[in-house]
C-alpha cells in the first residue's frame, strides 16, 4: 500500500506547481482502493489534460502497479 501511494504521490506532485497543496487519502475496500486526489485551486486542468487524457493514463498507471498486490485501484479527482 505504501508503495502505491508513493508513486500516485510522486506522480501528482511533479504535474502541479504548488506541491504543498496537494492532498492525497484513500479508502481500502476488500481487494478495492480508492485514491481521492486535491490539489490547488487552479491546478485541476493540469491533472485531468487535454480531454482527460492525463488523468487516465494516471488510472492505467496506478491501476498497473496494484495488480502486484492483486488490488483493484481507482482514482478520483476532486475539485
Amino acid at each position: 500500500m505504501e508503495r502505491l501511494e508513493s508513486l500516485i504521490n510522486f506522480i501528482i506532485k511533479e504535474l502541479v506547481d504548488t506541491k504543498d497543496k496537494v492532498s492525497i487519502t484513500y479508502e481500502i475496500l476488500d481487494s478495492n482502493v480508492t485514491f481521492k486526489v486535491s490539489v490547488a485551486k487552479g491546478e485541476m486542468g493540469k491533472i485531468i489534460g487535454k480531454n482527460g487524457l492525463t488523468a487516465g493514463a494516471i488510472r492505467g498507471v496506478m491501476q498497473a502497479a496494484g495488480v502486484k498486490d492483486k488490488l483493484n485501484v481507482n482514482v478520483e479527482f476532486i475539485d
